[in-house]
């Protein structure tokens, strides 16, 4: 059987909720308060991770098939089943493209997009045929270097020179009225919505108890890094910059020159996508490839992964045109995908609370039908 530990699970969300957030300016369209958006969206989200963490507390030890077959029953459960896998490789789908995309815009642009593709999905069907127990080792591993390469692009942008702070400023200049509407909707559910991936694994970690606090964890750290993230790209090309710039991060380390020695550091953002965009990517395909396992009972998931992958690259490649259309699908439509997702996980949730209590209350109405014959008799 599949385990994990809680540390492993720490990495592996902190992995995808940083992943590729960290590229881009999230919620730029409160302009320079971005980072007090973001900051707000974290706040609403607790909810939602509440709602996905409740799932272990509830139904411990179970996977989200027999999750769904209890509480709706097998026949409305396989569709579900069906949707939820569908979303997920889409997901997927928008993650692997769009890291494929940037990587031969900023580093191989000679290199033709299938072939980038056909790397970046080898790599994770070889991760992922070995067991989702060594793509949370390679988290233990590749968490640490992430996040040093983004520590060392914060200090050196600091020190570049270019750096003001000011950008930022004034707090709140144009009212709350920006950090609110669709921006918003938008970020609670770019990136934190997103773990509603996560319903599919977290029977794989050992000790359920401590899923909500680790997540929490996870989740409020990969926050901060995101939020430091804007104010850097900001005070260094201030809000119109940022928001008219196809890749902020790209843009900003390409601008770090310190001494003329410390400079050229675009190495480090081509890594920080390839790294970000392959726990992204994954994880999404394999809660994608868990579904289909669970709907057909398909007993070696190997194959699964192996001929899904296969084909994954010529799909993608089919369904996006460019990174202009990419992004226009990603914004005005697969929102809209995520919120309905999302509130079909609470939905479900609801459902499987209520279920439980009805089953609560037959049981003491039983008991206390027996004590009264006991005591008759």
């Amino acid at each position: 059987m599949i385990q994990i530990t809680k540390i492993q699970l720490f990495m592996l969300v902190m992995l995808f909720e940083v992943g590729s957030t960290t590229l881009f300016a999230l919620g730029i369209g409160a302009k320079q308060d971005a980072w007090l958006l973001v900051l707000l969206a974290f706040f609403i989200s607790t909810g939602l991770i509440w709602a996905y963490t409740q799932f272990p507390r509830i139904c411990p030890e179970q996977d989200f098939s027999e999750i769904l077959n209890e509480a709706v029953g097998r026949k409305l459960a396989i569709p579900l089943l069906f949707i939820y896998g569908a979303y997920f490789f889409d997901s997927a789908s928008y993650n692997f493209f769009e890291f494929g995309a940037l990587i031969k815009m900023s580093a191989l642009p000679m290199t033709p997009i299938l072939v980038i593709l056909y790397f970046f999905m080898l790599v994770s069907i070889y991760i992922l045929s070995l067991g989702f127990e060594v793509l949370a080792r390679t988290g233990e591993i590749l968490l640490p270097v992430f996040i040093i390469f983004m520590i060392t692009i914060y200090v050196f942008t600091m020190f570049s020179g270019q750096f003001d702070i000011n950008e930022i400023l004034p707090i709140l200049g144009n009212g709350i009225k920006p950090l609110l509407g669709k921006t918003l909707f938008d970020v609670v559910l770019f990136p934190f919505g997103e773990l509603v991936v996560f319903i599919m694994f977290w029977h794989f970690v050992s000790k359920q108890e401590g899923i909500r606090k680790i997540t929490f964890i996870a989740v409020a750290l990969s926050t901060f890094l995101i939020i430091f993230s804007l104010i850097i790209m900001l005070s260094i090309m201030g809000p119109d910059l940022t928001a008219n710039t196809e890749i902020p991060l790209l843009q900003t380390i390409l601008s770090i020159n310190i001494a003329n020695f410390f400079t050229n550091l675009d190495l480090l953002a081509v890594l920080i996508m390839f790294i970000g965009g392959f726990y992204k990517m994954s994880l999404h395909f394999y809660g994608g490839v868990l579904a289909l396992t669970w709907i057909f009972k398909i007993k070696n998931i190997r194959w699964v992964i192996l001929a899904i992958g296969l084909i994954f690259p010529i799909w993608n490649n089919l369904r996006f045109e460019n990174i202009a259309y990419h992004r226009w699908l990603g914004f005005e439509v697969h929102p809209y995908v995520m919120a309905m997702i999302n509130l079909m996980t609470i939905l479900l949730l609801i459902v499987i609370f209520l279920k439980k209590k009805v089953m609560i209350l037959k049981k003491r109405r039983k008991s206390d039908a027996n004590s009264t014959s006991n005591q008759e008799s």
